[in-house]
């Protein structure tokens, strides 16, 4: 006969019935839990007389294993052999030394087998069902031999009354078949589940489920099912907030998604289906810590990425929040890095679409002590390309081609011929040019301009001084004039702080005005001209959110923040903002970038390529080009500079 695996013979005598739905039952639910154990005593447990093996010591075993697993709050012990004995009650921790001493000196002495008269009496003093979950557990090697016939399965089973909805039993078969009446009577119940345990083997009763599991860490729930199992969670109210990490048990555990805030004690079912089509489950109190809250800073950010674009989206913690160990859950074809320095509480989430659908996906970030908090979405696009012209081919008058001709070889030889005299004299307009004319200097390559340093927040100080606290967590002082208004973007020299005017005035620092496109806030509230800010005060800046111009002059640039300048790599364009960046490659031909980017505001300014520059084609009087490194307008039919700022109309 073959050998039965391991944990296979823990479901090879599982019932094949449709066990309970799982559904998070209504009413009080249980917050604690109870084992009761109904043991058989009789001689056949230690190989006596009809018995086929001495399983005892192990059946003590295993009730103690579970005992010390589980950590019931209550547990009630019953043996029987001819009736059963009067239960012993339990209250744990407290008792675990009495426990473990009865348990102990159990003895398998006695004679009969009066199994559903002893589960009877066993299960009908049950009570307080709204306080505990019940597990009844059921261990005998033999089947009833009661004298009397009204003593049967049905009848026991049918004598918990004061059964709750997530209360349940399990018949342990040891050695021996499950009775049919029992198997009938099991199948019924809408309770109860039996299996059948090869001789001398005791099952590890931590496997068959029930009872309640409180969850601090999502991402290892302990349940008592078995390995590989598949899972299904009903949560009730909070449905949008938790959710399965994974369909099936592995290594003993469950892992769940927290996402937000879910009050401490929020319940939940874990449900396993096992082999035979039976549903086992457990209650989930839910005691995740909650996450942080998020200030999110730059609503405005373009988050619409097309690929090998990027976003950073920039957040500020609460007070003591702590962040350590957390990382960021994200969906296929994103990734993403978190940005924070130690002590900080400001963090950037940097994403960058390496094969998004086009579609909005939430990316998450998760803490180490359990939950996560959905950040914002961020949505999948194609490359932003305009179709690239094809040069029409030669063609005769009346539209074939014209391949057979010699009439165009004639052209081309003429052509190449006088191609080769002119450049024979230039040559020789250069051999006769005079010696001691010096040559002129190489034209000097401008450095790079670095990028503008990005503030996300104003400190007003008690001495009435200003400082700004930058993204990459530096603090630095400025030198503000105490009498008489002036542009903080100006005396910073922070250009996406332009337009932002104050005055020192008797009761604080007076806002005279805030551009459109920044938002300046303290706590909450957002500042508007007429504002006084008190000494001491910490505020906060971002870019001013879409919403606020339903119809952005920008288009897709809105979210890169002011000013705007435009870099040449190549034949590849960068729109470059204090929040970000946008390229386009730039097709063959004249490009409009008002049309490009769906930017009124930019409508007019044409480029296009010319070997492996970019031409100035077209500027609109609406709009000045200036090179950066010198501030020189630049006019249609120039090569575009490493680095330009636009003027745009009625900026500043």
């Amino acid at each position: 006969m073959r050998r039965v695996p391991a944990l296979t013979f823990l479901l090879a005598g599982s019932l094949a019935h449709a066990g309970p739905s799982c559904a998070l039952p209504t009413g009080p639910l249980p917050t604690q839990t109870r084992a009761v154990f109904i043991l058989d005593t009789s001689g056949s447990m230690r190989g006596i007389g009809d018995g086929r093996a001495n399983i005892f010591g192990r059946v003590k075993a295993a009730v103690k294993g579970y005992v010390r697993g589980a950590r019931p709050d209550q547990v009630e012990l019953v043996t029987f052999d001819t009736g059963p004995r009067p239960a012993r009650s339990y209250t744990l921790p407290g008792d675990a030394a009495r426990w473990n001493a009865d348990l102990a000196a159990l003895r398998a002495n006695g004679r009969n087998t009066y199994l559903y008269r002893s589960v009877a009496r066993a299960l009908a003093p049950l009570a307080a069902r709204e306080r505990y979950a019940t597990t009844v557990f059921i261990l005998t090697d033999g089947i009833d031999n009661d004298p009397k016939a009204q003593y049967t399965a049905e009848r026991a089973l049918a004598a918990f009354r004061g059964r709750g909805p997530l209360d349940t039993l399990h018949y342990v078969a040891l050695g021996t078949d499950i009775p049919a009446a029992a198997h009938t009577a099991l199948g019924a119940s809408g309770y109860g589940d039996g299996l059948t345990a090869p001789v001398g083997q005791v099952p590890d009763l931590t496997r068959l489920g029930g009872g309640v599991v409180t969850v601090r860490d999502p991402a290892q729930v302990p349940v008592p099912f078995p390995e590989s199992a598949p899972l299904s969670l009903a949560v009730g109210e909070a449905g949008d907030r938790v959710s399965l990490a994974e369909g099936r048990v592995t290594g003993g555990w469950a892992r769940l998604n927290v996402n937000g805030r879910v009050p401490l004690g929020t319940p939940a079912l874990l449900c396993a289906e096992t082999t035979g089509g039976q549903v086992r489950r457990v209650l989930l109190r839910l005691n995740v810590p909650p996450a942080p809250d998020l200030t999110w800073l730059n609503p405005g950010a373009d988050r619409t990425l097309a690929p090998g674009e990027t976003v950073t989206l920039r957040y500020r913690l609460d007070d003591g929040a702590d962040v350590g160990g957390a990382a960021l859950t994200l969906p296929s074809g994103l990734v993403g890095e978190l940005v924070r320095l130690p002590g900080g509480r400001d963090l950037g989430v940097r994403l960058t679409n390496v094969g998004l659908e086009p579609e909005r996906v939430t990316p998450v970030l998760t803490f180490a002590g359990g939950g996560g908090v959905p950040l914002a979405g961020v949505t999948g696009a194609g490359a932003a390309t305009i179709p690239r012209r094809t040069p029409p081919s030669p063609s005769s008058p009346d539209g074939s081609r014209s391949e057979g001709s010699p009439l165009p070889r004639l052209l081309a030889g003429l052509l190449g011929l006088l191609a080769l005299g002119g450049l024979a004299l230039l040559l020789l307009a250069r051999r006769r040019r005079p010696r001691s004319r010096p040559r002129r200097a190489p034209r000097p390559t401008l450095p790079p301009t670095p990028a503008p340093p990005t503030v996300e927040g104003i400190q007003y100080r008690e001495d009435r001084t200003l400082a700004l606290a930058h993204a990459d967590g530096l603090v630095t002082a400025v030198s503000a004039p105490l009498g008489g208004p002036f542009d903080l973007g100006q005396v910073a020299r922070v250009p996406h702080l332009s337009g932002l005017r104050l005055e020192q005035a008797q009761g604080g620092l007076s806002v005279l005005r805030v551009p459109a496109d920044l938002e300046v806030s303290q706590g909450a509230r957002l500042l508007e001209a007429g504002d006084v800010i008190r000494p001491g005060a910490l505020l906060g800046v971002a870019v001013a959110r879409p919403a606020r111009s339903p119809w952005p002059p920008l288009g897709t640039l809105v979210g890169l923040g002011l000013p705007l300048r435009l870099r040449a790599d190549g034949v590849t364009l960068h729109v470059v903002g204090p929040y970000g960046d946008h390229a386009l490659t730039l097709p063959t031909g004249v490009t409009d970038l008002g049309e490009a980017f769906g930017a009124p505001v930019l409508g007019g300014l044409k480029l296009t390529p010319s070997g492996s520059h970019l031409l100035l084609a077209d500027v609109p009087a609406s709009l000045t080009v200036r090179r950066v490194a010198d501030g020189t307008p630049l006019r249609p039919g120039t090569y575009l500079p490493p680095e330009v700022h636009l003027d745009l109309p009625g900026e500043g």
